[in-house]
């Protein structure tokens, strides 16, 4: 019996061994079995998208396609931020010179589900949910803000909730409308039109909806116009710019424009038009005050056009938006700046991931700007390096607080271009937790990045390389023009024409002078009154001017010598070519 049991004892004893050396055996293996996943295992999710506006939904669609485990978080109760809260219901459309949409993909499954250009917002939100809906990889986190984040060196390591809970991922997309995330982490950026010397910012919009629209007259009287700046098609409108011109607001840092009208399926229509001067949308008391400034405005402004405009007889106002409508707070800082010599020089990048070829829009920024059309491009692309921030190496920017120039940003900031680059940024993180790399490492892998384009296209993405000629290209004055426009001081309009052989006008000569010292060369100076009505400008009314300025000398910079050198005397007419270039070169010596 005492053998038996000392058997019995040496075969447990035998067994407790194997036990304990699988157990060490998992134990050392496990480590490699979680590398080889790419880090998946030891992260709540692969990546955690912010903002469920449409950029960031295609960013979450396309890298659950891609096989990722993705949360989308948003503050607000429902997805569709601009367009379902903000109520932006027309959309800038971007094609090719021969008709062939640029934004395809994601972007063409949306807006197949929709009215046309313009749509209702009760179907943008139905569609955005079906889409999310469809995808199993997805999960939606609604009614939760983003109040901190976790950084560790160059990596966001979580995210960290309001109500306290804490989410980790592997990757991270920021599509909030002002890059609240990227912020957040530390990621450097510039204010409004701070890259071009000024504080100014474009201005906000709050939408409003209007009953009792006759749509058939309305269009009609449209149709009419013989300014060519009018029209209807479906269910969009657009014009009536003259006769808003005539408004005349309570607030003094409200005005109208001309109207962009969407047929809603109530019979209602929606009217983007209100311009408000003078706000922070970063500052949640400015952005509040704001809204409310709008709220007051909108039944003076819906009674003008009642007794204004036609198919407006019986229009009352049925509600305005929940949300602003914001066009500029944030521009990323990125390992690439896109410029507005990229946009309207039609830059083929190599490492391009979405196209666009909207025309340049620079909304008013003040009671005394109109606003203007920089340009318009026949085509450009979006380099995979404006979504990366310098600082921060797993972590993308998609939509309008992506790392663009304040003038670029006129044209790339469209909800088509910003979908589009939200499903490329989808793919990037997939392609680098497959190939673990960070997205630093891809950028500069040529290889990956072609990866990453091939994919694009398998998922319909219209991605090909192009070459365009680009207006005034070897002009002998566009490198002025091409100064001068980076600053937003020429425009080259809808027909990029810079009208360098009409004669010149005060104006032309002021707009430089103020904008060139205050914005290139950060010179601040008193002018006196001096009036801005438009006629020609000969040499006697250039001096006038600069010797408006306080602290000028004409003489002491050289101003004889450089009218000899353009060929300018008494009385000869300047033309705007010759005379942008006699400004520029006169203004770099003031410097």
């Amino acid at each position: 019996m005492k053998g038996t049991a000392r058997r019995r004892l040496k075969r447990l004893k035998k067994r407790k061994l194997l036990f304990l050396a699988i157990i060490f055996a998992l134990v050392l293996l496990l480590p490699a079995a979680f590398l080889s996943q790419a880090g998946k295992a030891s992260y709540d999710y692969d990546l955690v998208v912010a903002g469920s506006d449409p950029e960031g939904i295609a960013a979450a669609i396309s890298a659950a396609r891609n096989g990722l485990k993705v949360l989308l978080v948003d503050w607000r109760s429902e997805v569709g931020g601009l367009l379902t809260r903000g109520w932006l219901c027309t959309l800038d459309m971007n094609y090719d010179p021969a008709g062939n949409l640029l934004t395809l993909g994601i972007f063409q499954e949306f807006f197949q589900q929709l009215e046309g250009v313009s749509f209702d917002v009760v179907t943008a939100r139905t569609a955005l949910e079906k889409m999310l809906a469809a995808e199993k990889n997805v999960q939606l986190l609604l009614g939760q803000r983003i109040g901190g984040v976790l950084r560790k060196k160059n990596r966001v390591a979580a995210v960290l909730l309001e109500n306290g809970e804490r989410i980790t991922a592997a990757r991270f997309i920021d599509a909030t409308q002002d890059a609240d995330l990227a912020a957040m982490a530390g990621a450097g950026f510039t204010l409004g039109m701070e890259d071009l010397g000024s504080k100014r910012r474009q201005a906000v919009t709050l939408v409003l909806e209007v009953g009792g629209v006759d749509w058939d007259e309305l269009t009609a009287a449209l149709a009419k116009d013989p300014s060519g700046h009018s029209g209807a098609s479906g269910t969009s409108a657009w014009g009536f710019l003259e006769e808003m011109r005539g408004y005349r607001s309570v607030d003094p840092r409200i005005r109208s424009r001309g109207l962009n009208i969407s047929l809603q399926n109530s019979g209602n229509v929606l009217i983007n038009a209100m311009h408000i001067f003078g706000v922070d949308a970063l500052d949640p008391k400015s952005w509040e005050e704001a809204l409310e400034r709008g709220q007051k405005e909108a039944e003076f402004l819906v009674r003008y056009m009642r007794q204004n405009l036609p198919g407006f007889k019986g229009a009352f106002l049925a509600g305005t938006a929940p949300e602003l409508y914001v066009r500029e707070t944030r521009h990323l800082q990125g390992l690439y700046r896109l410029t507005i010599d990229d946009v309207l020089e039609h830059r083929n990048f190599w490492d391009k991931i979405a196209l666009g070829s909207y025309p340049v829009d620079v909304q008013a920024t003040a009671m005394d700007d109109w606003g203007a059309v920089v340009g318009n491009p026949a085509m450009y692309s979006i380099p995979l390096r404006c979504l990366i921030p310098g600082e921060l190496t797993n972590l993308l920017v998609v939509g309008r607080g992506a790392s663009y120039d304040s003038l670029a940003h006129g044209s790339a900031r469209v909800v088509p271009v910003g979908i589009a680059v939200g499903e490329a940024a989808g793919v990037a993180a997939a392609i680098s937790l497959e190939k673990g790399v960070n997205f630093h490492e891809l950028s500069k892998d040529k290889s990956l990045v072609a990866s990453l384009q091939e994919r694009l296209k398998e998922q319909g993405a219209y991605l090909r390389d192009f070459e365009f000629p680009y207006a005034l290209e070897g002009h002998p004055l566009y490198p002025v023009i091409r100064e001068l426009r980076a600053y937003g001081l020429v425009t080259g309009r809808y027909d990029n024409d810079y009208r360098l052989e009409e004669p010149a006008c005060l104006r032309d000569i002021s707009l430089v002078i103020d904008g060139y010292l205050e914005r290139a060369l950060q010179y601040k100076f008193r002018a006196r009154n001096l009036s801005q009505e438009q006629r020609e400008a000969a040499v006697e009314d250039l001096l006038w001017f600069l010797e408006g300025i306080e602290g000028a000398d004409p003489g002491a910079l050289g101003l004889d010598e450089l009218l000899v050198k353009y060929g300018f005397c008494q009385g000869r007419t300047l033309y705007r070519g010759e005379t942008f270039a006699f400004l520029l070169e006169f203004l770099q010596r003031l410097n």
